[in-house]
């Protein structure tokens, strides 16, 4: 290491003076990460071209496996960045050299709206993406460990507050680039080269920013052969082994953290969505996170810590246990909310912003602690492998909701077809009163027909689209006297100003619509009979209108099957290479899947299901036992609304308490640069 670099903290009562420089990289960093990330998979489905500007998409299965199998390889590559910090490199010329990786990897995806003659521009998506994955994964662990080197003992007690600063910059940089950059690329003024572009020039920015604080970084050199002996050694594994326990507990807690961004968004679908006098998009809401974690980690730094100190001493693992805790009410809340939502109530999205600020405050708790102690409880030589281990605890606990959502699953209703032809199926659907048999003809053939490829994509011109309004459901049933929510999804199309929402009732008597202007509404009627309920939606000039029948009875009605009379279904599909980029001269079987989703029961009665074949082809000989799933309509689980909460809340409360004894046998040692560059560890 040049003599030019500090390699042991100063011996002052201040913050380190490196610490702006890496808050300002991780800011920037996170805006070029998240803004990015954020519109991968509506940019590879709707704008990916081909280098003579043609349509080039991926259909939406393809690009789903992008994009996870990148976010798997970021949180892969920590684990080989921090061997190659602590073992050869040291913390800073690993993070400028993989930052640099990182930027490369931001021009590539540039290049890709360049329409260069090279490569196709997937290609370049293809190589953009590997080195993001490398640059980005590969100094997660260094940068937060590098955070922790440029303290030494006299100014040690500042950590805390830096560190939840350091937490509070990686927020405020998603945040605003999942603001930005949607807006960019489907704003036809910008697109997609701005919308890739502004994140490459902050990634850009962020590694100038981190070079320019070179000389005033703690550089601490690479262990070398000393890492392997103190990695391998009783203190190395020790250390290794007690923070992994740890790390077990926390993988629970993000198991259920991560759920924000999918299971609460789709619960988000089914809620009255007006907040504050605003209509919320259901992909919005998690974006009250980063919102809330900017506002209150400066209240925890200032107030709840120092308040909850006054009553006991507040430990990094007190933290952890209390973090753990607050965790199970705000999965709670979305228990009780899926509850209300099977009763038929119009549940407002505010209950789930209190969840979203429960979790947000546990997360303040867990994470930015667990930041802290897994550096202060590692071996100087370690400190970013610990880190790297530590983010494995994420990929752990969004495996098991992975695993159990798989176990979950009921059989899928799917048949694998021996040879072309016509095949007719029926799915009969009962009530315990009223069975209702529907019929579906499947044309088999063996490979899809020739479609002629588009050479030019066609100039977009200004289109009208209006708004549209769609209901899930086209019947439903109400006793006399009874209340009865109605839900509408709507888009507003290219319509520009304020939505009004206008719902009208038609039948043999009046009847009573309330909260009509919004997007449910809540039905009643004293008489029985057959009412139209339509609601109309109008956005500025343009407008859009849907109805249903609402029938109003007390006597049973037969089930709802919705299950189209007559479906195309190919055999054979050619195969794709890894990642659907490079096709081969194979092809493969695929099965039919019988789909009969948005089949009900419009007095919300539990139905039982049978499907059958009726008839096959001459060459065919299969039987109803070929059917896998048979007495299932569609897809399912086993574990659904309120009971799948449940079972995670369960499972963080009983993390909760195992924590407990673990926390309290666990013996601390921390481990410190101090102002002679010689490794101090305190019991």
């Amino acid at each position: 290491m040049s003599t030019e670099y500090r390699s042991a903290p100063e011996a002052i009562t201040t913050a380190p003076r490196g610490i702006p420089y890496i808050v300002t990289n991780e800011a920037a960093e996170r805006f070029s990460f998240y803004g990015m990330k954020g519109i991968l998979v509506v940019f590879m489905t709707q704008y990916l071209l081909s280098s003579d500007g043609s349509a080039d998409f991926l259909d939406q299965e393809t690009a789903m496996v992008w994009y996870h199998n990148f976010t798997s390889a970021v949180y892969f590559f920590p684990l080989i960045g921090a061997l190659i910090a602590d073992w050869f490199f040291g913390k800073y010329r690993t993070i400028l050299w993989l930052s640099i990786i990182y930027c490369l990897g931001h021009l590539s995806l540039a290049f890709m709206d360049m329409h260069l003659p090279f490569l196709e521009p997937r290609n370049y998506l293809m190589i953009g993406l590997m080195l993001i994955a490398v640059g980005s994964g590969g100094i997660k662990p260094c940068v937060s460990a590098h955070v922790g080197d440029q303290f030494g003992k006299t100014n040690a007690h500042l950590m805390e507050r830096i560190f939840g600063w350091f937490y509070l910059s990686i927020n405020l940089g998603a945040f605003v680039s999942t603001l930005l950059t949607p807006w960019l690329l489907s704003n036809p003024k910008f697109g997609p080269a701005w919308a890739f572009g502004i994140p490459g020039v902050l990634m850009a920015a962020a590694t100038v920013f981190f070079w320019m604080g070179r000389k005033v970084f703690i550089h601490i050199p690479a262990g070398g052969s000393e890492f392997i002996k103190e990695t391998f050694s009783a203190k190395g594994l020790g250390s290794m082994g007690k923070l992994f326990g740890i790390y077990l507990f926390v993988a629970m807690f993000w198991a259920l953290f991560d759920q924000t961004g999918s299971a609460w968004v789709l619960q988000a679908e089914k809620m009255n969505r007006n907040f504050m006098g605003f209509e919320w998009l259901s992909s919005q809401i998690q974006a009250i996170n980063p919102i809330m974690i900017i506002l209150l980690v400066p209240l925890f730094n200032s107030f709840i810590y120092p308040a909850i100190n006054k009553v006991f001493p507040l430990t990094p693992l007190r933290k952890i246990g209390i973090g753990f805790f607050l965790t199970v009410p705000a999965f709670l809340l979305p228990a009780w909310i899926e509850s209300q939502i099977a009763a038929g109530e119009a549940v407002n999205i505010g209950w789930q912003l209190f969840a979203y600020a429960l979790i947000t405050a546990a997360e303040i708790f867990v994470s930015i602690t667990c930041l802290e102690f897994s550096y202060t409880q590692s071996p100087k030589r370690m400190k970013s492998f610990i880190m790297a281990i530590y983010l494995f605890s994420v990929s752990l606990g969004n495996q098991f909701v992975s695993f159990f959502n798989l176990f979950i699953q009921n059989p899928k209703p799917e048949i694998e077809l021996m040879v072309p032809g016509e095949y007719v199926f029926s799915l009969s659907a009962t009530d315990g009163s009223e069975t209702v048999v529907k019929e579906m003809r499947v044309n088999v053939m063996e490979t899809k027909p020739k479609t002629e490829r588009l050479t030019k994509l066609p100039e977009k011109e200004a289109e009208i689209e209006p708004p549209s309004v769609s209901f899930t459901e086209t019947l439903l049933v109400v006793a006399p006297n009874e209340p009865l929510n109605i839900f509408a999804s709507t888009d507003f199309g290219t319509g520009e100003g304020d939505a009004a929402y206008t719902w009208a009732v038609e039948g043999p008597s009046p009847a009573n619509i309330k909260d009509s202007n919004k997007r449910f509404s809540t039905f009643t009627s004293t008489k029985q009979g057959e009412y139209t309920v339509s609601l109309e939606l109008g956005v500025g000039t343009l407008s859009g209108q849907e109805s249903l029948t609402v029938l109003v009875t007390n006597d049973n009605v037969a089930p709802i099957v919705n299950l189209p009379e007559n479906k195309d279904f190919v055999l054979y599909v050619r195969c794709q290479g890894i990642g659907g980029i490079f096709d081969s001269e194979c092809t493969e079987k695929q099965s039919l899947s019988l789909n009969a989703s948005g089949t009900y029961d419009p007095n919300g009665d539990e139905l039982t299901y049978e499907w059958n074949l009726l008839s096959q082809p001459e060459q065919s000989v299969l039987t109803n036992d070929n059917i896998q799933g048979r007495q299932f309509a569609y897809s399912t689980s086993k574990v659904a609304g309120a009971n799948y909460y449940l079972f995670f809340a369960g499972c963080m409360f009983l993390t909760a308490l195992g924590f407990i004894p673990y926390a309290m046998r666990y013996k601390e040692e921390t481990y410190i640069q101090d102002e002679s560059d010689r490794e101090s560890s305190t019991s």
